[in-house]
């Protein structure tokens, strides 16, 4: 009886501790989260008033800065298609027979190992009206295209991706090199007894063999869109020109420590979980219907 106890219920008690852990760090506070976004602190004293769902209703109906500001994330979403093509074709390229590879790689992996404060910092010097980029420009007669980067609310988002994707890329390329590397060598020579060109082999063996690590990269970079970019934002222009760059992360912390709506803030946090799983769990959907179809 005992034996047939801990077969059944001991592997529970070793993960036990992890539960308790996660519990503590994540579960808790998002209840905690959960409960406060009912409430709304009042300008009478700063006490904390139930308000039910109206900081919902406000913020998805009358807010135009937190719609602006998940406009901005959405277009952020074209990040996702960038990266996973161009993880993809370099990290094709590296993994070919190229003299030099290593020396490559190098180059391309260094910016990921730098910090993004560092990197926000850098950028935003380099991108304003009288910084290297624009002087170079100017230098190489091309003085027309110089402008304000971040000073423009029409360039400052796009000035933003950029800056993300060249941070950004050597991750991707760093993993599907990883996954290329574990492809069975003897499928490249079938495909070439068969006839096969390179491009062929790109798209019917090595892309198909990927298509794990594709689905954990979109999730990945779906989850960065909305719940990592507030450093990039925060270092390199704190949501201006305006609002043309606040993101949902940043509109958080501006309810939460600039205005110091703590229930607006925490409605707008679990607003923001709710889209991360929506996305999430269209993705999921997809890749299992297309599994189911082949």
């Amino acid at each position: 009886m005992n034996n047939n106890f801990s077969k059944k219920y001991g592997p529970y008690f070793y993960i036990l501790p992890s539960m308790v852990f996660l519990s503590l760090i994540f579960v808790f506070p998002m209840i905690q989260n959960l409960v406060k976004s009912f409430y709304r602190t009042s300008f009478d004293g700063g006490k904390s008033v139930f308000y039910g769902f109206n900081n919902y209703i406000f913020l998805l109906t009358k807010d135009f800065l937190t719609r602006a500001a998940a406009w901005h994330n959405v277009k952020l979403l074209m990040l996702i298609p960038m990266l996973l093509v161009l993880s993809i074709f370099f990290s094709v390229i590296l993994s070919g027979k190229i003299r030099g590879a290593k020396i490559y790689q190098t180059f391309m992996f260094a910016p990921y190992i730098i910090s993004i404060v560092v990197v926000g910092v850098v950028f935003s010097r380099m991108l304003r009206f009288d910084g290297i980029i624009n002087l170079m420009l100017t230098k190489i007669g091309l003085g027309m295209l110089a402008k304000d980067w971040f000073g423009r609310t029409q360039y400052a988002l796009y000035a933003i991706i950029v800056v993300i994707l060249w941070r950004e890329l050597p991750f991707g390329i760093i993993l599907f090199s990883a996954g290329i590397r574990n492809i069975d060598e003897s499928i490249y020579e079938a495909a070439k007894i068969d006839g096969a060109n390179w491009l062929q082999t790109v798209f019917h063996i090595t892309i198909p063999q990927l298509k794990g690590i594709i689905n954990f990269y979109v999730i990945y970079n779906i989850m960065m869109v909305f719940a990592w970019m507030f450093t990039y934002v925060f270092v390199m222009t704190k949501g201006g020109p305006g609002n043309s760059t606040t993101i949902l992360e940043l509109q958080i912390y501006n309810l939460a420590f600039k205005k110091y709506q703590v229930g607006m803030a925490s409605a707008l946090s679990i607003l923001l979980f709710i889209t991360i799983f929506i996305f999430i769990y269209f993705q999921f959907r997809f890749r299992t219907s297309l599994l189911e179809e082949r």
